[in-house]
């Protein structure tokens, strides 16, 4: 029996580093679409479903064709953490006897995802009976030759003392998550109350697709990333 997959987007109404961004124009239609449609042609989810405070974000998100799961106002402020906001959405979902064996969590601020993304991240969840997959991408300069600071103001390759000195195809290969695509499922969720931690398993996308809008400058690098990728395409 296949697993029933829903799509939760997280978009609140306030932002400072680019106020209303989920909703601005971004080539073409509201930045928020772009993610909706992506989940929407992903085979394997069952429904949509938009968590939001805001009364704009809710009309986009019914615009095209996702639900919402209307989010209070107190989980709607900078500090609040995103497994605050799945804890309530999944209770959402049970209250109005939504059955969830799998979440995909997608951020609207990542619009150069596709659909073809979501649906592999699933199927790595699917194939290694993951806790959690997640989009990463491999960094130009590993990670792990970097260097922490110590208490008293030395610092110390994060790794170990030598790897910041060995080659890099020496050294473990090294990811960061770029926020497009979390999968994992309600249960391992709800035994620690957050995304698992453990057991997770890297979806890994290209560079230039892994881009997270925060400011304008992101939102019009973005655009222009998409018209790039469009011409490649055509």
């Amino acid at each position: 029996m296949k697993p029933k997959v829903v799509a939760i987007i997280t978009a609140r109404g306030g932002s400072k580093g680019l106020p209303r961004k989920n909703i601005l124009n971004f080539a073409g239609k509201p930045l928020l679409a772009w993610t909706i449609e992506q989940a929407i042609h992903a085979n394997s989810i069952r429904e949509v479903f938009v968590s939001t405070e805001n009364e704009e974000i809710k009309s986009v998100s019914l615009q095209y064709g996702a639900k919402v799961i209307p989010r209070p106002e107190d989980l709607s402020g900078d500090d609040t953490t995103s497994d605050e906001v799945i804890a309530h959405a999944l209770e959402w979902l049970s209250t109005n006897s939504v059955n969830v064996d799998l979440v995909v969590l997608l951020q609207p601020t990542s619009p150069l995802r596709r659909s073809s993304d979501i649906e592999a991240a699933i199927n790595i969840h699917l194939n290694n009976n993951a806790f959690c997959v997640l989009s990463v991408y491999e960094p130009s300069i590993s990670v792990v030759k970097a260097y922490k600071e110590q208490p008293d103001g030395t610092i110390l390759g994060i790794l170990s003392a030598d790897a910041p000195y060995r080659r890099r195809q020496d050294l473990p290969r090294a990811f960061i998550p770029n926020g497009a695509v979390y999968v994992f499922s309600s249960k391992a969720f709800l035994q620690n109350m957050c995304i698992p931690r453990t057991n997770v398993y890297p979806y890994i996308m290209p560079v230039e697709r892994s881009v997270d809008i925060d400011t304008l400058t992101d939102f019009n690098n973005a655009e222009k990333l998409l018209r790039e990728s469009k011409d490649e395409i055509s």
